[in-house]
């Protein structure tokens, strides 16, 4: 037997030669040392082979594939509720932007729409503590500002106004908050100097880029109001 055919024999199975093969490695001492190296090879491959399974090994298996379902689960959840989410937010946005802008052609009409929608959030009873320099401070944006203050003042907050960046006051009045906004100048929306509905009255003054629109209710001497804010305001250029 050639050399090439005995390694291959021994290779197949070194614990299970032919008669032949047996032959061949009593007649050669250096074959019986590669056999026996292999031999020695195949049972320290089957030792490490034989390794014990756990009894509840399946019982992991089936936990751990749970636990990674789950968690798949639960990230799909995420990313509905983040869709949800942004989709509610994008509804929201519109209806508001809708609510007050679209719908009306005149100032007095949106500011009287903006005044409906928020009536009981602001009472006289509130503190009046925002600042003549905070007030200006915001003013600036509009190029304008107050040399006094023209009543107390309960809130100063930016709005919009069909769109429009606009700033939103609220005093207090007789009985019931005034509100004063100031508005950029808007071409498309129509500019009444006093108009009422059956629970509020209001007053609009057109300036050259800016408007000013104070409403109260049927206690406030309007009158008083539009005197104190054309005296105080001023506009730079």
């Amino acid at each position: 037997m050639d050399d090439l055919q005995f390694r291959r024999n021994v290779y197949a199975d070194p614990s299970n030669l032919d008669e032949e093969t047996r032959q061949a490695i009593k007649e050669d001492a250096s074959r019986e040392q590669f056999v026996n190296e292999l031999t020695d090879l195949d049972r320290d491959i089957k030792q490490a082979l034989a390794i014990d399974v756990p009894s509840d090994l399946t019982q992991k298996l089936i936990l751990k594939q749970t636990f990674v379902s789950h968690r798949q689960q639960q990230k799909k959840k995420r990313v509905h509720l983040a869709l949800a989410a942004s989709v509610a937010f994008a509804l929201g946005l519109s209806l508001n932007v809708l609510q007050f802008s679209s719908a009306y052609n005149s100032l007095s009409d949106h500011a009287l729409a903006h005044i409906h929608h928020e009536d009981g959030e602001f009472a006289n009873t509130m503190p009046a503590n925002v600042t003549l320099a905070s007030l200006n401070n915001k003013m600036a944006t509009f190029n304008g500002s107050f040399s006094d203050h023209i009543g107390e003042l309960i809130s100063a907050e930016y709005c919009r106004f069909d769109g429009m960046k606009s700033l939103h006051l609220v005093f207090k009045g007789e009985t019931s908050p005034v509100t004063v906004f100031v508005i950029p100048q808007n071409d498309k929306l129509t500019i009444e100097s006093q108009f009422a509905d059956e629970k509020f009255r209001g007053r609009a003054v057109a300036y050259q880029r800016s408007n000013i629109v104070i409403i109260g209710d049927e206690n406030e001497e309007l009158t008083k109001w539009q005197e104190s804010v054309e005296t105080s305001v001023r506009w730079s250029t």
